[in-house]
């Protein structure tokens, strides 16, 4: 599912099948709001029914990504609010409050949490307050004002949780576990923008700084490997992830990009393809100039034979015919 627009104006819902072809479109009013899940699995779309001059609000209707109706939730209001990769409930900030307020909506006997307070559905991590959503996989919403756990929505965070709720990866690099108990720092040997990813069993902990790559075993507390590219100027693309696939083979893929001089018109980008043991398996060049206006996103699939990488005004899928 591709949405047109933007979040708080979508215009469109446009629907592929796994070859590209278009299934079906479905064209949607003036400021209309959509959400994604994190799993793919659910879509919410808010009808806004009134504008008090600021924000938009109204009921918000959950579907599958087929298409097939869920639930309603009224009374939402703004554009700061998620859903649930269950499909049960979203949850939304008070933007007029000056505390750090979030209500749940959809799930009985779940209400408000205030992180200025520490009240409410929330745990401690590290000190600071982080919201507990009992329907996501990750367990974490917001650590203090730093957004997480939502990828497709808030992906440029530098926070990764790991997909069995169990680790929490912050960019010193510090390791922790989901209660905030300390289990480890490493030391990368170079200072700069972290950028961790987990592999999806949470085994793994694959960490980008500058022109080097790590592969972490979180069990072992242990560096495996570390990647260091010959070209000083490859950082992996900072919009997007390292990803691995789920299943058999195991490797680290992700978008690096080559930028030396001030603009990005002649920049370029490739996919690197790296094995348990930290050797190039690929390299795709994916050429010059980069669109770098808005979000983007690259995934691995669980078979690890296909790639995805979408940026604002493309979706690109590649096939994996060999590691020559």
């Amino acid at each position: 599912v591709v949405v047109t627009g933007n979040p708080e104006n979508a215009r469109e819902i446009i629907y592929f099948d796994s070859t590209g072809k278009v299934v079906k479109t479905r064209k949607l009013k003036e400021w209309t709001q959509v959400r994604i899940s994190s799993n793919g699995k659910y879509i919410a779309i808010m009808h806004p029914e009134k504008w008090d001059k600021e924000f938009h609000y109204g009921p918000v209707d959950i579907e599958t990504i087929s298409g097939k109706f869920v639930k309603r939730i009224d009374g939402v209001y703004g554009s700061w609010w998620w859903l649930s990769p269950k499909g049960n409930e979203i949850i939304e900030k008070d933007v007029w409050a000056d505390e750090d307020i979030y209500y749940f909506r959809g799930t009985p006997g779940k209400s408000t949490a205030n992180l200025t307070k520490k009240k409410g559905d929330f745990i401690l991590f590290d000190g600071k307050p982080a919201i507990k959503w009992t329907g996501t996989e990750n367990q974490y919403l917001q650590i203090g004002n730093n957004m997480v756990a939502l990828p497709g929505i808030l992906h440029w965070s530098l926070i990764a949780t790991s997909s069995n709720g169990k680790y929490v990866a912050i960019p010193s690099l510090l390791l922790y576990t989901k209660g905030g108990n300390l289990l480890g720092k490493f030391d990368l040997e170079k200072n700069g923008m972290v950028l961790p990813s987990f592999s999806p069993n949470g085994k793994f902990l694959a960490v980008a700084v500058k022109n080097f790559v790590y592969l972490i075993d979180v069990e072992k507390m242990k560096i495996l490997w570390r990647y260091e590219s010959d070209d000083p100027h490859q950082l992996l693309n900072l919009c997007t992830c390292l990803d691995f696939p789920l299943e058999s083979p195991f490797y680290v893929a992700g978008v690096f990009w080559h930028y030396e001089k001030a603009g990005f018109k002649n920049s370029s980008e490739k996919i690197i393809i790296l094995s348990k043991e930290g050797k190039v398996l690929l390299e795709f060049p994916l050429g010059k100039g980069l669109n770098r206006s808005g979000s983007c996103e690259f995934k691995v699939n669980k078979t690890g034979n296909m790639l995805c990488y979408v940026t604002p005004h493309r979706i690109r899928v590649f096939k994996i015919r060999g590691m020559k």
